[in-house]
């Protein structure tokens, strides 16, 4: 589940992607296609997940404490693990292949179909034999004209698109920062899970203002999620929203800046509607181009949401009650455009809120220590080979702490190279 929501890719300019290809054209309509392929030598060191003892047990978070990727001692049980292992896996966004179909239906009204493909490099929990599936990851239709335009099907979300945009532009669109699942398929999650919360991808109808002043306001109604073994009941869809704002500075400066949010009622199996709770967020930032200096910021803050995308199912997001917990995070990333060379350097942090019962003392005396902090920091060094052939070394350092003093720092080494059309 985490893998498929952190999962995401924006249309963006040509120096961060490549143009269209057309196919063919007749009967009015234009077929073409976009997408890229690429790989990554991922190493990763560090410690294990914190050790359970008999009072005192980590909940959420980390690396998890999956014994394919964990080194211990049986002779020394009450040290920590280690976890050292390389993996050849697919970047922050996987292989894509993408097929649009549009037309002009009148001079200023346009339709667009679009299908997006994607599929990773790497199987399976590290098994080769197992077939490699393909996820229809977007499959949308779209009329744009004067009044705005309204989008059909499964499609990028709005809530946190913004923060993961400037990691995308500005940090790991040709790189791979944290592998995610590291002894699984991917594809990664650069500063996601870090001061950045990904918006995912969902079945939705969404409609976009036209840009007035600078300013655009996109809304939209979504298929609502459940929280598994928690909340497994919805009523209603999930609207979200987001207003951006885009200006130049002069001759060689622009600004945009963005805030969204998201909103969902969920319900208990079996019992009345009285009984709920409301998973809500809000999202926020700027991205500032002077030159070939880029900057971006971006902070969210809700109920409800957990640590990677709104609406996890994880003890970050909930206790053992099922009662939600608070989470922010706060990101920063710079890039610096060296000729044929982009140099990125970012730092996030993401928290959880303990609720008032956490890390209290039961009968036996046994506690639970709730994941405290993610902090992420990172470095990207992208060669621009040509405009579709891209190369990346990048390292993100990933230190976890537990609001019972527990912790685990984990590094990570990547490099490789991606191929966009």
């Amino acid at each position: 589940m985490l893998r498929a929501a952190i999962a995401v890719t924006f249309t963006l300019g040509a120096r961060q992607a490549g143009a269209e290809i057309p196919i063919v054209q007749g009967g009015g309509w234009e077929l073409y296609t976009d997408g890229r392929v690429g790989g990554f030598i991922s190493y990763t060191k560090g410690d294990g997940f914190p050790l359970t003892t008999p009072t005192q047990t980590p909940r959420g978070g980390g690396i998890d404490h999956n014994a394919a990727v964990q080194i211990s001692d049986p002779n020394q049980p009450d040290v920590q693990p280690t976890i050292d292992t390389m993996r050849i896996r697919s970047g922050f966004v996987s292989n894509i292949l993408g097929i649009g179909l549009r037309r002009q239906l009148s001079e200023q009204t346009k339709l667009s179909v679009y299908l997006q493909l994607w599929s990773d490099i790497e199987t399976e929990s590290q098994r080769k034999y197992l077939p490699m599936p393909i996820d229809v990851r977007q499959g949308y239709v779209r009329l744009e004209g004067p009044a705005g335009e309204v989008t059909v099907g499964r499609q990028l979300t709005l809530y946190s698109r913004g923060a993961v945009e400037i990691d995308y532009k500005y940090g790991h669109g040709y790189a791979l920062g944290f592998p995610g699942n590291i002894s699984s398929n991917g594809p990664a999650a650069g500063h996601i899970g870090t001061g950045v919360m990904a918006p995912g991808f969902a079945a939705g109808v969404v409609y976009a203002t036209p840009k007035l002043a600078g300013l655009q306001l996109t809304a939209g109604l979504f298929d609502p999620v459940v929280l598994q073994g928690a909340w497994d009941r919805t009523k209603f869809v999930r609207p979200e929203a987001e207003l951006t704002y885009d200006t130049e500075l002069g001759s060689n400066a622009r600004i945009h800046v963005f805030t969204n949010g998201v909103w969902q009622r969920v319900y208990k199996q079996n019992q009345p509607d009285e009984l709920f709770e409301t998973v809500l967020g809000v999202g926020y930032g700027a991205r500032l181009e002077v030159g070939p200096v880029h900057l971006g910021v971006a902070g969210h803050y809700g109920k409800g949401l957990g640590l990677y995308y709104a609406l996890e199912t994880s003890e970050a997001a909930y206790d053992d009650q099922y009662r939600l917990r608070t989470t922010d995070g706060y990101y920063a990333q710079s890039q610096f455009i060296l000729g044929d060379f982009d140099l990125n350097v970012g730092a996030g942090i993401s928290r959880v809120y303990e609720l008032p019962t956490d890390g209290v003392a039961d009968m036996n005396g046994h506690r639970n220590s709730v994941i405290q902090s993610q902090l992420g920091i990172s470095g990207v060094l992208v060669y621009h080979f040509s405009q579709v052939v891209h190369v990346a070394v990048d390292y993100l350092r990933a230190n976890y702490k537990w609001h019972l003093g527990e912790k685990q720092n984990v590094n990570f080494f990547n490099g490789g190279m991606t191929v966009v059309w």
